[in-house]
């Protein structure tokens, strides 16, 4: 009885830390793609590389970690629209203009990331 008491607690303990674990492996590859994407990001009219992108999608990772559990909920809190203007931000591939939220949704939908 006390082993399989030990093993549920053991369970209990470490299931959250793999999810966690992998939410991050998942949230990584996103961000991957995201600068590979030679894209511009667009935050309140004023274009960023890609790699500006994801410098200020990390800032708001930082901010908002405890609240992500989720692909989604990770996309709608750190790159969907300005926490000070509340203007979206947008994604700018080659004249293609998109929201940023949709263009991600799609890129993790293409990784098989979403919830």
């Amino acid at each position: 009885m006390i082993p399989k008491l030990l093993f549920l607690l053991l369970l209990g303990i470490t299931a959250p830390a793999y999810a966690g674990d992998q939410l991050e492996q998942q949230i990584q590859q996103l961000l991957d793609q995201v600068s590979a994407s030679n894209c511009s990001f667009v935050r309140n009219g004023k274009s960023h590389t890609s790699t500006e992108g994801v410098e200020h999608i990390n800032k708001k990772y930082a901010h908002y970690e405890k609240d992500i559990d989720s692909i989604d909920s990770f996309i709608e809190l750190t790159a969907t629209k300005s926490l000070f203007t509340g203007r979206e931000y947008q994604v700018d591939c080659g004249g293609q203009v998109t929201s940023s939220a949709d263009w991600m949704h799609r890129k993790a939908t293409e990784l098989g990331l979403q919830s």
